[in-house]
């Protein structure tokens, strides 16, 4: 059983989630953001084990709101309220996330990058004009998928890369696949959520949204298996129903 020593807002207390409907991951829930004289000082997975540090243009701009009763990280636009995982570790170039937000203005901008300790080809996950793309920082052309939000709903956008294929999908719907030059590699890389780096400045990628959980499997193919059966359910259950 998991305990968060953390006072938790009432539409944090979801019941359990049976095994059979839980899709694996590292989880970051809005609602495990670390709150401490008022400001967003780090963000706990739900495992308790990892904390994602504010990025360093990140002095202080985060903050957690809530959209109906559901706790989310407030991305403004063009304001750095990104957070930083450190050294995440690839055994294989394969590489997964989702991420569950709302989007009124269709313009969330970075909601993800993961950027190589060695190299500067980094991979992100973004949105601009209702649209989607998952695509490589060098790439010339990206994977697209439009978003389809409603107000104060939750829409869920769902990529993979191995190497350099990609696959993105948005609410459930079958994904569309991409090969590109560049790809993924093996290695150390730091997951940046809701910004592109630790690099001030580059307002153009810093997007208005908000953020109430996202998933990552290190190393997996979250469309390989029943992972993402499982991802959809959670999000019909949890954002389209209102829980």
């Amino acid at each position: 059983m998991l305990y968060v020593d953390m006072d938790l807002p009432q539409g944090a207390l979801l019941p359990a989630a049976d095994a059979q409907e839980n899709p694996g991951g590292i989880v970051f829930d809005a609602a495990g953001l670390v709150i401490e004289d008022g400001r967003v000082s780090g963000w706990r997975d739900l495992s308790g084990t990892r904390v994602a540090r504010p990025a360093t243009p990140n002095e202080g701009h985060a903050r957690q709101e809530t959209l109906g009763a559901r706790p989310v990280l407030r991305l403004r636009d063009g304001v750095n309220c990104g957070f930083a995982l450190e050294e995440l570790a690839l055994q294989a170039p394969r590489f997964s996330v989702a991420v569950m937000f709302a989007s009124p203005m269709g313009r969330a901008s970075t909601l993800m990058t993961l950027n190589p300790r060695e190299g500067r080809d980094y991979l992100f996950l973004s949105e601009a004009d209702g649209v989607v793309e998952l695509k490589f920082r060098d790439g010339v052309a990206g994977l697209t998928r439009p978003t389809a939000h409603s107000e104060g709903c939750f829409s869920l956008v769902c990529a993979s890369v191995e190497g350099g294929k990609m696959k993105l999908a948005v609410n459930g719907e079958t994904p569309s696949g991409l090969a590109v030059p560049s790809g993924l590699e093996a290695g150390f890389h730091d997951l940046f959520i809701g910004c592109r780096s630790d690099r001030a400045g580059i307002k153009k990628t810093l997007g208005e949204a908000q953020i109430a959980r996202l998933w990552i499997w290190p190393g997996e193919d979250v469309f390989a298996g029943e992972a993402y059966g499982k991802l959809t359910a959670l999000w019909q259950k949890e954002a389209a129903y209102g829980l």
